[in-house]
């Protein structure tokens, strides 16, 4: 237990140096319209090189940030680099329609979020409709007044919601009726499984069912073969992402990666 307890202490200080080291960097992963092939948008990853410890998977240093209270500074972070990366594509001629980025559920206990996310749009000449703020169905689990009001606030901002890994969690459908979400994303573990399970096929019916009938843009995530998109596409899937267009890249890859998807 004392040895948990000290490679903890050892990766929460080296997370609080990383975050003021320029430590960390993103990656960004194309979404492609599955009928014309252009670029709809482009996702912000966060990736942890550390010079000893080595690559720390997301999931790992999310989960310690969001125990140590570091969440709020990482996500600032994240939402800094990716408007400014979206403003310096566009000075460059690299028309990105959109970014998304990932925020836990516990950034939106916050009530200065959608007034912190506008300012940083407005240093970068950016609009609220440029952004996309991806959130998991956990945010939902929690009936706190502050995160619906925080929702709400994201909303007359003009700032996409979407719930990410849709399917995989709560999912209660009730949320989709009285909370202001634009976007819903197929999670991949139905999408690797489409070619040979009837199961899996039927829930991304579903999903397409629920999303058409909504309004919603659905965003199939994951997607590495040329037969996941064609049963997606004939499903009614607009939106596609994975391994098949891009893995995610850095910013100067992606700039490279663009020109070529374009041609």
């Amino acid at each position: 237990m004392d040895q948990l307890a000290q490679q903890r202490l050892q990766l929460e200080t080296a997370l609080r140096q990383a975050l003021t080291s320029d430590g960390l960097h993103l990656v960004y992963q194309p979404q492609i319209d599955l009928r014309t092939n252009g670029l709809v948008g482009v996702e912000a990853l966060a990736r942890w090189e550390h010079p000893s410890l080595g690559t720390i998977a997301p999931a790992q240093f999310i989960a310690l940030a969001e125990e140590c209270g570091l969440i709020n500074y990482l996500s600032q972070w994240v939402l800094c680099e990716a408007c400014e990366q979206l403003a310096r594509w566009r000075r460059s001629g690299i028309r990105v329609p959109s970014i998304s980025v990932n925020l836990s559920p516990i950034n939106f206990h916050n009530f200065n979020l959608a007034a912190l996310i506008a300012r940083q749009l407005q240093r970068c000449g950016l609009q609220p409709a440029d952004l996309c703020v991806e959130v998991t169905e956990g945010v939902f689990l929690c009936s706190s007044p502050t995160t619906e009001q925080t929702l709400q606030d994201l909303h007359t901002l003009g700032v996409r919601l979407a719930i990410d890994d849709f399917g995989a969690g709560y999912s209660s459908l009730g949320y989709l009726r009285r909370l202001p979400i634009s976007e819903l994303k197929l999670d991949q573990s139905f999408v690797e499984e489409l070619e040979h399970d009837a199961t899996c096929r039927a829930l991304s019916e579903a999903v397409i069912g629920i999303g058409k009938g909504l309004s919603l843009r659905v965003v199939a995530e994951g997607i590495e073969h040329a037969a996941q998109r064609d049963i997606l596409q004939a499903r009614g899937y607009d939106v596609g992402q994975g391994q098949l267009f891009s893995s995610p890249m850095p910013a100067r890859v992606f700039g490279q990666w663009f020109v070529g998807w374009q041609r």
